[in-house]
């Protein structure tokens, strides 16, 4: 088999499970209570890498749809379930931001384990949907991702600092960043 991706579109595209996380994605969102919603605020300070993440995330979509698997491959079997323990810690911890007090750091149920549970979620379907489609070039686009997450990861971690003081700085020092 090879670690080579062979372009073209058939019903066998990577599309399909890139599409569902897409739309799981958005359709979270409608869960969110209006007044959690500044709760996802801009980082101003790093626009440029917010920039580069946002067209790391598209084109990584956007390569899924030409990308074909094997069902019956050992690839597609790993990332399958790599994709759905991604897809479920993305719901869970999402979830759980979405439900939060407003004005205190979400530190319970998933967040304990990891500041950052969504971004890491995101890692863990991007290599999913990778390994499912073989493709090198996917994983290389899911690590560059990641690395440009990790400093809007950190600036995030600034502002909460910030926002809540003593109670987020105890948080950071009980809980790792990712895992």
């Amino acid at each position: 088999m090879s670690f080579l991706p062979e372009f073209s579109f058939n019903f066998y595209n990577l599309w399909l499970f890139s599409s569902f996380y897409f739309v799981v994605s958005v359709g979270l969102l409608f869960i969110i209570p209006k007044y959690n919603l500044s709760k996802f605020v801009k980082t101003p300070k790093i626009k440029f890498v917010t920039t580069i993440n946002y067209i790391l995330y598209y084109t990584f979509l956007l390569l899924s749809i030409f990308i074909s698997f094997k069902q019956c491959s050992l690839f597609f079997s790993i990332g399958f379930v790599v994709f759905i323990f991604g897809m479920i810690l993305y719901i869970i911890s999402f979830f759980y931001f979405a439900i939060s007090e407003y004005d205190k750091p979400v530190t319970e149920k998933i967040y304990k384990f990891s500041r950052h549970p969504v971004y890491l979620s995101f890692f863990i379907i991007g290599i999913g949907i990778s390994l499912i489609g073989a493709s090198v070039i996917l994983i290389i686009i899911v690590f560059l991702h990641f690395i440009s997450t990790y400093f809007i990861m950190k600036e995030e971690e600034k502002m909460c600092l910030e926002i809540y003081g003593k109670e987020y700085e105890t948080y950071m020092k009980k809980v790792r960043m990712i895992i």
